[in-house]
């Protein structure tokens, strides 16, 4: 069924002005602006900067907050395919 555009807008207009919104800055989501997020890494739950937008409030869409994770794994799964370090 086609759009009713009785409004006078062109509506390839108004995709383009949702595009241009997105990449304004926006606030995160994960920490909802507060710059704070609920770690339960070890056991204790506590308050810890958030790692998607660094503590600002304001989600960075370069950041990747599971990369130190992910290189983590990276590493620990290289270190064990060479196995034992070996012997002086």
């Amino acid at each position: 069924m086609a759009r009713d555009t009785d409004d006078g807008e062109d509506p390839a207009e108004d995709g383009e002005d949702r595009a241009d919104a997105s990449h304004e800055p926006r606030e995160c989501m994960p920490c909802r602006g507060t710059g704070q997020v609920i770690s339960n890494l070890g056991g204790t739950p506590s308050s810890v900067s958030c790692p998607w937008c660094g503590g600002g409030g304001v989600r960075l869409a370069e950041v990747d907050a599971q990369a130190r994770w992910k290189q983590d794994a990276v590493e620990d799964h290289a270190a064990e395919a060479a196995g034992p370090p070996a012997a002086e």
